[in-house]
């Protein structure tokens, strides 16, 4: 298959303003099925990238939208994989091919190579190229040689997630009877084997404990014929001045647990209302007090009927005011001291078969090892017997020359992207040759918080001193002074370039 591209097809990127293709440019005389391109566009959700078909001096091109996606092969070098991730990938392109004769189309037309199968590092759908013509070419055994090189090659697979499951389908792909239907089987038995442990897991959680109960005892069983052997008194001493450098665990401090406490009080702006509303009756009787003074004379029951007309008015504000519909919840967190956590009842482990002897306890002895990260209190290891919960350790060697100073190695220089942001410089330095930014987690080198980023918007690479960027086929671009790149092109980038993502801009420093 591989052959048969090379030598009828050739393949370009193309972008407009919002969307990024790919394009595979074919002779004319190509025998286009055009009702297979009328039933992919017909069934957008089949897994097949978006074609478009033009026709253009004599060539025949086919636009491919791979927008927001990158290859399969790709993804694999960054990206380390987990069982589930794994066969959620295998099961998304065994069923484009499988559900592709539904459609009235051909397996054998998909372009099945790491380099041309499409994936959404965001929800890991797949998407694949569909040529729209008549191969004669075998797809089970095109589809065989692509697992096993995805299998042996190219997937990074946790070591966790390594287990027989493997081995079952390298064993399957070795059948000479290998076929798509018997294997997308397979990996649905693998899946539901996985489904079945988790919720195993979930009914019966002691299950494990037992389980490491019962490799404890066939441990005990394989090792009981071995005779024990008795320690002399100088082993013994050894044993004893490694317990003396045990690294003592402190003791749980008590727990800070979160109260929430809820309170009401009234809304802000009804008590801004009501003082308000005191310093304007104040302020209308200090401008009409010569006014009440010429009306009412020496009549002090005059006075009086005018503060009791302005305790009534009070009383009727604060009444409106101060309901309980007005009031709100206020949530108040206060941290209190719980008990502490217990540790467990662990038992104090001798290291067997090591010969160490006592340094010294004196003054002029006690060491801080900052190159070993070790923190040695002479005062806490004295007696075994003084430390509550300790585990032994081999000691370190300990460097009694505290006047040497390390010298670091000089680098020749870095690359870094520098964005002023609320008033601070922001400098991000490109610590890879192949530097990803966008706003996924977990995936990108650079994580962007935008909506307008892609997932994965574009990649920083840097070969024998030269810096390039490529866009990673993102929605919104990206831009090099200004200018627009196309997607999935390499462009040199220099020192003081001002480089854009979408809408947030960064200048380009080498130094």
């Amino acid at each position: 298959m591989k052959d048969i591209i090379k030598e009828r097809f050739s393949f370009d990127y193309e972008n407009d303003s919002t969307s990024s293709y790919l394009v595979v440019n074919m002779d004319s005389n190509e025998n286009i099925l055009e009702y297979q391109i009328e039933m992919i566009a017909n069934n957008p959700s089949s897994g097949i990238l978006d074609l478009n078909t033009r026709y253009k001096n004599n060539e025949i091109k086919l636009y491919y939208n791979i927008t927001s996606r990158v290859t399969l092969s790709q993804f694999l070098q960054r990206k380390k994989l987990n069982k589930t991730e794994f066969i959620d990938i295998l099961m998304g392109i065994t069923k484009i091919l499988l559900d592709s004769k539904e459609y009235l189309l051909y397996d054998k037309s998909f372009l099945i190579n790491e380099e041309y199968i499409y994936i959404n590092p965001g929800n890991l759908e797949m998407g694949m190229i569909y040529l729209p013509l008549d191969f004669n070419t075998d797809v089970s055994e095109n589809f065989k040689a692509f697992l096993v090189n995805l299998i042996i090659s190219l997937a990074k697979i946790e070591e966790s997630s390594k287990g027989n499951y493997m081995q079952r389908i390298l064993n399957y792909l070795k059948n000479d009877t290998f076929n798509i239907h018997d294997f997308n089987c397979l990996l649905k038995e693998v899946k539901n084997d996985k489904a079945q442990e988790i919720e195993k897991q979930i009914l019966n959680p002691n299950q494990s404990n037992l389980n490491s109960l019962n490799t404890k005892d066939r441990y005990v069983n394989q090792n009981k014929d071995i005779p024990f052997v008795k320690k002399s008194e100088k082993e013994k001493s050894n044993i004893h001045s490694i317990s003396h450098r045990a690294r003592h665990i402190p003791k749980p401090s008590a727990r800070e647990e979160e109260e929430i406490i809820v309170k009401k009080r009234y809304k802000l702006k009804y008590i801004l209302i009501a003082i308000l509303s005191q310093i304007l009756i104040v302020i209308l009787v200090a401008l009409g007090l010569d006014t009440i003074k010429s009306a009412a004379g020496d009549d002090i029951s005059a006075y009086g009927g005018i503060s009791l007309i302005v305790i009534a008015l009070n009383a009727l504000l604060f009444k409106n005011l101060f309901k309980k519909e007005n009031m709100e919840e206020v949530k108040i967190t206060k941290k209190k001291k719980g008990e502490p956590k217990p540790i467990g009842n662990r038992k104090k482990e001798i290291v067997k078969g090591a010969s160490f002897s006592k340094p010294p306890l004196s003054q002029d002895n006690q060491n801080i090892n900052m190159s070993k990260r070790e923190i040695f209190n002479i005062k806490e290891a004295r007696s075994v017997d003084e430390v509550e919960e300790c585990v032994a350790v081999a000691p370190e060697p300990v460097s009694f020359n505290i006047n040497e100073t390390t010298i670091l190695e000089e680098k020749e220089g870095f690359a870094y992207l520098q964005r002023m942001s609320n008033g601070m410089m922001d400098n991000v330095t490109i610590g890879n040759p192949n530097f990803i930014i966008g706003r996924l987690p977990n995936y990108v080198d650079y994580l962007i918080d935008s909506n307008s980023i892609g997932r994965t918007h574009a990649e920083i690479l840097c070969r024998e001193g030269q810096y390039f960027i490529k866009d990673l086929n993102s929605k919104n671009g990206t831009f090099i002074n200004g200018v627009k790149i196309h997607s999935n092109r390499e462009y040199d980038i220099n020192s003081g370039d001002k480089i854009r993502f979408a809408n947030i801009e960064y200048t380009f420093i080498y130094s």
